[in-house]
């Protein structure tokens, strides 16, 4: 089954910030063969100008690293298998020719699906690289630091990657699920059972990561996750600024109301701002049709 993607986007100041220290991309590539997709939503940090700089960089290096999965992909090697029509009791006669029965077949994908997540983490891991470069060579901003959470769409498989507290949710059968783990402090407390989950929005520490690129970290761990593509899915990348403002309950009524792409991205800056609008806010959002 080919899929066809369609995708809108909007980021937002907020109402308590300066300058917007987000970043977001998308892109899509159309063929017969059904679409190909990236997204990107980037939260930066590290004060005046470091976090724009951070999330800038996060975007534009793993865009970059990325750019060859929009290539045309060469044939995939193909081996034959014995695969009879209809099975039959054995007998004593002679095994057949090998070219009887015999079927072509593409080599399975389970080692592509792999190839394909290493390719997103070592992209991730390339703009870790560029960020604390950049620290390295500008004093001032040192200690610059993004999160992350991107998709890459081929065939009907998403790949989704975190670093952080950007998330990633499917919205399915008119229910929204997150498809992303929070790498923050509060995150942590709540899987310990030390604090209720919904204390994540007003703990006095909620704001503290525990995984980003930059920051001074050498080395990052990724979060990677596969899910299969239906028709009708719809998958909002966001910064913290827009689930902390407007909550999954929100967020899912939303979503079951609104069907404009672009409306979408609209309501939610504008909720998200209206009840508070506490830090930047991005959206992302990918609808999934048939081709």
């Amino acid at each position: 089954m080919h899929l066809k993607l369609t995708a809108a986007d909007k980021t937002d100041v907020g109402k308590q910030r300066e300058q917007n220290e987000d970043y977001k991309y998308k892109r899509i590539e159309s063929s017969d063969e059904g679409d190909k997709g990236l997204f990107i939503v980037a939260d930066g940090m590290g004060g005046y100008e470091a976090g724009e700089v951070a999330s800038k960089l996060t975007v534009e290096t793993m865009s970059k690293a990325l750019d060859s999965f929009f290539k045309p992909i060469p044939d995939q090697p193909t081996i034959q298998l014995v695969v009879p029509d209809v099975m039959q009791p054995s007998t004593s006669e002679p095994t057949p020719n090998a070219s009887d029965g015999m079927k072509t077949r593409k080599l399975a994908g389970t080692s592509h699906l792999t190839a394909i997540e290493e390719r997103l983490r070592s992209a991730i891991q390339q703009a870790n690289r560029e960020i604390l470069r950049y620290g390295e060579k500008n004093p001032s901003s040192r200690g610059l630091g993004s999160t992350i959470t991107s998709m890459l769409v081929q065939g009907d498989q998403a790949y989704i990657a975190n670093v952080g507290d950007s998330r990633t949710y499917l919205f399915r059968d008119q229910k929204l699920q997150p498809l992303t783990r929070d790498h923050s402090l509060v995150a942590r407390l709540v899987e310990l059972k030390q604090i209720a989950p919904e204390a994540i929005y007003t703990h006095p520490q909620r704001n503290v990561i525990t995984r980003s690129l930059g920051a001074g970290h050498r080395n990052i761990e990724v979060d990677i996750f596969n899910e299969t593509l239906q028709p009708g899915d719809t998958f909002l990348l966001c910064t913290d600024g827009l689930w902390e403002m407007v909550k999954n309950p929100e967020l899912q009524n939303i979503l079951n109301e609104q069907e404009n792409l672009n409306t979408l991205c609209d309501t939610l800056i504008e909720l998200a701002n209206k009840n508070g609008g506490e830090d930047n806010i991005t959206a992302v959002i990918v609808h999934i049709n048939a081709l």
